[in-house]
C-alpha cells in the first residue's frame, strides 16, 4: 500500500483515497523549491512551499525520526523566527514537540532537551507559544508519563509550579 502525506491532514492517506485533483511531489523536490523560495522571500513572509515543508516535518518526524531532517527543521524555524520575523516554522516546531511528548513513544533526550530549552528561553513578555502548548498538555494529562517526568526533571520548581497553575 502506498501512503501519501496530504497538506492539512493529520495522517497519511492511501493512494486510492486521494482527491482526483491531487498532485504529488517528491520530498527532495519540495525541499529544494521551498529553500529556494525562502531565500527570495521578503522578511515576515513564509512562501507556500516552505509552509508545506514545515508542516510535513512536524508530522513526519513523529513516526519517522531522522536526526538530519530534525536539525534542519529546528535550525530553519529558529532562524526564520529570529532573522526573518516569520513564526510559521516555530509554530510547526512547537506542534512537533507537543505531539512528541504526548506520543506513547518515549521522547528522545535531545528532543526533550531542545523543547525544555525553548520553553525556558521564552520571556514572560513574549507570546510563550511553547510554554502555553506544554502547559495545556501538562494540565490535561495528555503527556506520556515518562515524557512528563523527563521534561519535569529539566525544569526548576518555579517553572513546574507555573505549568501546574
Amino acid at each position: 500500500m502506498t501512503l501519501f502525506w496530504v497538506k492539512d491532514k493529520e495522517n497519511p492517506v492511501d493512494v486510492n483515497t486521494l482527491p482526483p485533483d491531487t498532485t504529488h511531489e517528491p520530498y527532495t523536490t519540495l525541499r529544494v523549491k521551498a529553500l529556494s523560495q525562502r531565500d527570495d522571500a521578503a522578511t515576515g513572509t513564509c512562501p507556500y512551499d516552505l509552509d508545506v515543508l514545515y508542516q510535513f516535518w512536524s508530522h513526519f518526524l513523529i513516526r519517522n525520526f531522522n536526526s538530519h531532517m530534525y536539525s534542519e527543521f529546528r535550525d530553519l524555524a529558529t532562524k526564520d523566527a529570529k532573522e526573518r520575523h516569520n513564526d510559521t516554522g516555530m509554530k510547526n516546531l512547537v506542534k512537533f514537540y507537543c505531539e512528541a511528548v504526548s506520543s506513547s513513544i518515549p521522547i528522545r533526550d535531545n528532543i526533550a532537551g531542545d523543547f525544555a530549552d525553548l520553553v525556558k528561553s521564552e520571556s514572560s513578555k513574549s507570546d510563550r507559544l511553547a510554554f502555553t502548548q506544554l502547559r495545556d498538555a501538562w494540565r490535561s494529562g495528555a503527556l506520556n508519563l515518562k515524557n512528563r517526568k523527563k521534561l519535569g526533571d529539566m525544569f526548576d520548581d518555579s517553572l513546574k509550579a507555573e505549568l501546574d497553575s
